[in-house]
């Protein structure tokens, strides 16, 4: 059973964070989708989705007669108005996933690992919540291998809202819709050295299960 806690701190430093005698053993940021146009995983299948349905709307004007009620005109800006609307939200995705990744940062003590996430709370004040994850020695960790670079599952909340108020939490659109159904999965996303990290966190829990590989 792993006693995972969080921290909201307002501007902390790394010695904020760790405990007296702790040692740090591995620092790392996500490697990839920190900018716009990086997308991953799940949202790059519905930015191209969108794209073939916007285009499939489209193609289809020449066939529409211009003799009745539901003229060319009509179709243009009825169709307009879709697209818009799917190209604002492909927007709003990309950008929460850029905002996100953009302000985690990782770090692998021989106690724990922390991920640190900046965000607003209901007041929206600025701060950066620090999640604790102990090591355990029966948590199942695993090994994801998302594309570009594999992510790491280091541990389970049961609820988004601990980490961020809004609800974001540590969750963006590369993720499965299907994450946060039960609970909310703890990983520390692209990074390239994930099997490196995964052995020191393993160093440092010696009974702990086996990696799998998903």
């Amino acid at each position: 059973m792993q006693n995972i806690t969080i921290q909201r701190l307002k501007q902390p430093e790394l010695s904020d964070i760790l405990n007296p005698g702790e040692r740090l053993l591995w620092t790392g940021t996500p490697e990839y989708g920190r900018k716009l146009l990086q997308a991953v995983g799940y949202e790059r299948t519905f930015h191209i989705c969108v794209f073939v349905g916007v285009l499939f709307i489209w193609l289809t004007i020449p066939f529409i007669d211009d003799t009745g009620s539901r003229t060319r005109a009509t179709a243009f800006w009825t169709f307009g108005g879709v697209t818009i609307v799917f190209l604002v939200l492909s927007f709003s995705l990309a950008e929460h996933r850029q905002f996100l990744l953009r302000n985690l940062a990782y770090f692998v003590t021989d106690k724990r690992v922390i991920i640190c996430r900046r965000g607003r709370n209901w007041h929206f004040s600025d701060g950066t919540y620090v999640v604790s994850v102990p090591h355990a020695e029966t948590y199942p960790y695993a090994v994801h291998l998302t594309r570009p670079f594999p992510s790491l599952l280091v541990g389970t909340l049961f609820s988004v809202d601990q980490v961020q108020p809004f609800g974001s939490g540590l969750a963006h659109a590369g993720h499965s819709p299907l994450r946060n159904r039960t609970a909310s999965p703890i990983t520390l996303d692209y990074i390239s050295d994930a099997e490196t990290v995964l052995d020191l966190i393993r160093d440092h829990a010696p009974r702990m299960n086996t990696s799998s590989r998903i």
